[in-house]
């Protein structure tokens, strides 16, 4: 009885933390806590923002330097199919300045059913594919992408850092 009923409070408990939040704000961006390593398949809902994935999310300039390192922060835990590297996705993004908040680029430009596919590991920046790798079906995470895992000097942000906040749509 005492191991069926930690069982039970154990797995409401991560059932509550991977649900979502109505009450959170629209808005993310504050301090970009890790709450999952790429790959690892774990998701802790650290990140604020929206949680109804039909609704275009955006991006708040936090008043932290960017990180040295790709970080990741869940907003909304996915139930679906992890992606992993070599997986064909499809997701929605905005990706803006880290520091000034500018949008350079957001799939949602094309209303909210427009996606953005791709093979994780090939043709996008790395730090693109560490974002979604690990992440399920059905998440939004908040990535933020130093300079070497980015464009580097050239691209929309020279020698900057980005943030880009992606729903996983589809895993294939």
């Amino acid at each position: 009885m005492k191991r069926t009923l930690v069982l039970g409070l154990v797995l409401a408990s991560a059932l509550t933390a991977c649900s979502s939040d109505a009450k959170k704000t629209d808005t993310v961006g504050t301090a970009p806590s890790p709450s999952a390593t790429a790959g690892s398949g774990e998701c802790s809902p650290v990140g604020t923002g929206t949680t109804d994935l039909a609704t275009k999310p955006v991006y708040t300039v936090p008043k932290e330097p960017a990180p040295a390192k790709t970080t990741l922060s869940d907003i909304v835990c996915g139930t679906g199919p992890a992606a992993k590297s070599g997986s064909a996705v499809e997701v929605r993004y905005v990706g803006v300045n880290y520091k000034t908040g500018e949008e350079f680029d957001a799939s949602w430009k094309g209303g909210p059913t427009n996606t953005f596919p791709f093979t994780v590991g090939t043709g996008v920046i790395d730090g693109f594919s560490i974002a979604v790798t690990g992440m399920q079906a059905g998440g939004r995470r908040l990535v933020v992408i130093p300079p070497a895992e980015g464009y580097g000097d050239g691209g929309p942000v020279p020698g900057g850092s980005l943030a880009f906040i992606i729903d996983l749509v589809k895993v294939s």
